[in-house]
């Protein structure tokens, strides 16, 4: 009986974990879909970071507030007045579509991951700019300790193995003595003799001639040293290959240029004209979110993102006109393509003449929730382009009189490079 009901009671408590496990993940689902706008786990981003909640509120008090926040604010409740105003009276998105399951999921979710190692996580796009989307430097996920477990177990086994191979050579050599003594011993004569001569040309380099020595130790140094230098200086400086950087809004191409197929020119209008491919003004934006509002996704309420392109340009959603009275901020996109001061590239040349798509440079773009440089940028990159690509002289007109000429000497395609690709001086004048 006793042990009847052990197996009961334990069934019972995998039952509930695997329970609980499940609720945390439909709840981490939910917590995408809803939350990653405005909050995550440990860091704050438009709301208070979630870490512990369960422990610092009531499981009941949590589902009214995620339910109505600004009903139990008006209600008089001391606990969501003192977190309203804590939060600089910010207005939070309710949601009352949600079952109390799910609230509940979503709460264990949040369990869960407070109860995990934190790790630098960044809020995901809301839904009227994109999929929430997690950004994290770039090779961050090497540094951990699980690593460190797996490359510590790895040296313990290459040890082993060395010790290992160590002893069968020493019982190889034993057995090798016995069965040829005499080669064995002639065999250690010439060690010695090797020995002999590396000490004695050791004691005339170091000892005889000490200044040729330390100019040639100097020497090997410096030629180790200088080529790790310059093999870090060609891969490494300057070079931004997946840098992927937070912006003050989460834009998403994958959205934008993606799913509504919204043309790059329109955005970045001075890619066709000139030097630079300019980024949009808030301007731009608002011509689409005067009336995109997303309201639809947050029960009314403006989106968190679109709310920061209002700011910027004091625009009052509920009039649907600019304020002169609201401030204006502008927005602090970060740039993520930088090339160097001394190298010259004009978007115009390759976009209009040339008929370079966007992807050539910036990579599948239209896929992006978080834009990140997927070229290394560096000069070999675009002198192998150069190499590579191909003048379409038939169907552009500015190269019409370079079409003539090859025509003439019965050619009809040239590369870049062939064009005058590679001159120092279109580059570097």
């Amino acid at each position: 009986m006793k042990l009847s009901r052990l197996l009961t009671l334990a069934v019972s408590f995998l039952f509930a974990v695997q329970l609980a496990f499940a609720d945390a993940a439909e709840g981490e689902k939910l917590f995408q879909a809803n939350c990653t706008a405005c909050h995550a786990i440990n860091d704050k981003v438009v709301g208070p970071a979630l870490k512990d909640v369960h422990k610092r509120r009531e499981a009941k008090w949590l589902l009214k507030w995620i339910k109505n926040s600004q009903a139990l604010v008006k209600s008089g409740d001391p606990i969501a007045v003192q977190v309203y105003k804590e939060n600089n009276e910010a207005l939070m998105t309710s949601f009352e579509t949600l079952s109390d399951e799910q609230i509940s999921s979503i709460v264990d979710y949040v369990k869960q991951a407070s109860e995990a190692p934190a790790k630098p996580v960044t809020a995901g796009p809301s839904d009227a700019t994109g999929t929430a989307a997690e950004v994290s430097a770039s090779g961050s996920g090497f540094y951990s300790s699980t690593t460190f477990y797996g490359l510590t177990i790895m040296a313990l086994i290459l040890v082993v193995i060395v010790f290992i191979l160590f002893r069968i050579k020493t019982v190889v050599e034993e057995l090798y003595t016995q069965k040829f003594p005499e080669a064995a011993a002639a065999e250690k004569e010439t060690v010695i003799d090797w020995r002999t001569n590396t000490l004695d040309f050791r004691y005339k380099l170091f000892k005889k001639h000490p200044v040729v020595g330390t100019i040639f130790v100097m020497l090997g140094f410096t030629l180790v040293f200088g080529l790790f230098g310059f093999d870090y200086g060609n891969k490494e400086i300057g070079v931004q290959k997946g840098y992927a950087p937070v912006q003050p809004i989460n834009y998403s191409h994958e959205l934008h240029a993606g799913t509504y197929k919204i043309n790059c020119i329109y955005c970045h209008n001075g890619a066709d004209k000139g030097k630079q491919a300019t980024v949009p003004s808030p301007g731009t934006c608002m011509n689409c979110h005067m009336h995109v509002t997303a309201k639809d996704k947050y029960n009314g309420s403006v989106s968190p993102e679109i709310a920061k392109i209002y700011t910027a340009v004091g625009w009052d959603p509920e009039k649907r006109a600019y304020d002169p009275s609201l401030p204006k901020t502008p927005i602090k996109w970060v740039r993520i393509h930088n090339l160097p001061d001394h190298a010259y590239f004009n978007h115009a040349q390759h976009v209009k003449i040339g008929k370079v798509e966007c992807q050539a440079c910036h990579g599948p773009i239209e896929t992006m929730a978080v834009v990140s440089q997927q070229r290394s940028l560096q000069m070999g990159w675009c002198i192998n382009c150069h190499r590579e690509a191909k003048v379409d002289v038939a169907n552009n007109d500015y190269y019409e009189k370079l079409h003539a000429n090859l025509k003439a000497d019965g050619k009809s395609m040239v590369t870049v490079a062939q064009n005058g690709g590679l001159e120092c001086g279109k580059c570097h004048y």
